[in-house]
């Protein structure tokens, strides 16, 4: 079906591997991050009296700003697909950095190791699960170790007192769970925002193109109202001239083109009736119960005889719906009709309908010349059509997603070049009753 006017894939889904916050976000925490070991420092000399080698850790903590203004560099610059690995990374590299400057700046009882929590939330917000759960586990590690490798000091202190060992292993194990629930619901909320982002986007697109509808359709009825009457004047004066050439005699040239004039007419009427009443309006045509084989009868009964032969129907069953019968037709016949353009005049077209509890799938599948990721990607934007000129209007899935999305429903395209176009229409059994199921 590679001649269509045109849909995306609007079936595809995310599946919340990536949370929405930029890696912008994460070049300004990191800042922070550097005044974290430099308050870890601060905290060790005058607080614990225990003062990290000053050349290492400046060194350390300047070349972690060299990093960071790397990533702020690469990130304002074109992204490269490997930045979030490398931003991941460079986080792990933070996490690293802060144990050291807390080892050597009094140990677990620096305050400064609360920024570990910190780290975690931007690996959550930014990276994504994996980047979340690696960070998580340093996390943890590396304050683990900090209780093995402690100062003398609070060593011989446990040993005088036993309750300073029980509360700094209490210490470790809050962190643990602490840092377990911080990554799993920061990781939950950020995956809950993405889907929010894309419903809304989604949201935007449907109004948008209920919007373009609607300019479509004033556009065309009044296009409809000042054109019907001289067409229909031109559909019958051609008419009548054409009876007139057979019963004077003309020439069969005289005769070719007066049946021309009337048939092109006509065309010129249907389209604009199929602009004014088919552009997502349901044109009076309200749901009622019906068979599914009601509407592929009808469907297929907008071709020609030569393209109705060709269509192989498979259908599991005779599926009662609730359906305008009118509108779903008219959707399924534009399919077929692009499928029929698309492909050879032998090749076969199949229609295909399946159940699947609360919905419906009406599958068209041609192995006609296809489509490019390019053609695919405007595939239903209004008047974008890859047929020849004079032989489509770019209306016809424009229309068609437009009418089953008013359903409650949706289509879904897949096309390869010279491999052919599968196009899948799902609409509810009950397009005016309750929801019971979820789309797959």
């Amino acid at each position: 079906m590679a001649h269509v006017a045109g849909a995306n894939d609007a079936g595809v889904a995310g599946d919340g591997s990536r949370p929405p916050v930029t890696l912008t976000w994460l070049v300004t925490v990191r800042w922070t991050t550097l005044g974290a070991g430099a308050g870890a420092m601060l905290a060790g000399h005058r607080a614990l009296e225990v003062s990290a080698p000053l050349v290492p850790s400046v060194a350390l903590l300047l070349a972690s700003a060299a990093s960071n203004g790397w990533l702020l560099w690469r990130v304002r610059a074109r992204p490269a697909p490997s930045l979030p690995a490398m931003a991941g990374l460079l986080i792990c590299a933070d996490v690293l950095l802060l144990s050291w400057l807390i080892w050597r700046s009094g140990g677990v009882l620096n305050p400064a190791s609360i920024f570990y929590l910190v780290q975690i939330v931007v690996a959550a917000l930014v990276l994504g699960p994996v980047w979340t759960w690696t960070v998580t586990a340093l996390a943890v590690g590396t304050y683990a170790a900090l209780f093995v490798a402690m100062p003398e000091q609070l060593a011989a202190a446990q040993s005088m007192h036993p309750e300073i060992r029980l509360h700094m292993q209490g210490m470790w194990v809050a962190f643990a769970g602490t840092a377990l629930i911080v990554a799993v619901l920061v990781a939950r909320l950020a995956i809950a925002v993405e889907r929010r982002d894309r419903a809304l986007a989604a949201l935007r697109d449907q109004t948008a193109r209920a919007t373009r509808v609607a300019g479509l359709a004033t556009l065309a009825a009044g296009a409809a109202h000042e054109l019907s009457t001289p067409l229909a004047t031109i559909v019958v004066a051609a008419g009548e001239l054409e009876r007139s050439v057979v019963d004077g005699g003309g020439t069969p040239e005289w005769q070719h083109d007066a049946n021309l004039i009337r048939l092109e007419a006509s065309r010129c009427r249907d389209i604009l009736d199929s602009m004014a009443g088919g552009s997502g309006e349901v044109l009076g045509d309200a749901p009622q119960p019906v068979n599914v084989s009601e509407v592929i009868a009808a469907a297929t009964g907008r071709l020609n005889a030569a393209d109705r032969a060709r269509v192989m129907v498979d259908v599991a069953g005779d599926v009662r719906v609730v359906w305008p019968l009118r509108v779903v037709a008219r959707a399924v016949g534009n399919l077929l009709r692009n499928a029929a353009q698309a492909s050879g005049d032998r090749e076969h077209i199949r229609l295909d309908v399946k159940a699947d509890g609360d919905l419906i799938r009406l599958s068209v599948i041609d192995r006609g010349t296809g489509m490019s990721p390019e053609q695919l990607g405007r595939a239903g934007e209004p008047f974008f059509t890859t047929k020849p000129a004079g032989e489509g209007t770019g209306l016809g899935l424009f229309v068609t997603r437009s009418s089953v999305e008013q359903l409650g429903g949706r289509l879904i395209l897949s096309s390869r070049p010279e491999r052919g176009t599968t196009a899948t229409i799902e609409l509810p059994r009950d397009v005016i009753g309750p929801r019971t199921g979820a789309r797959a």
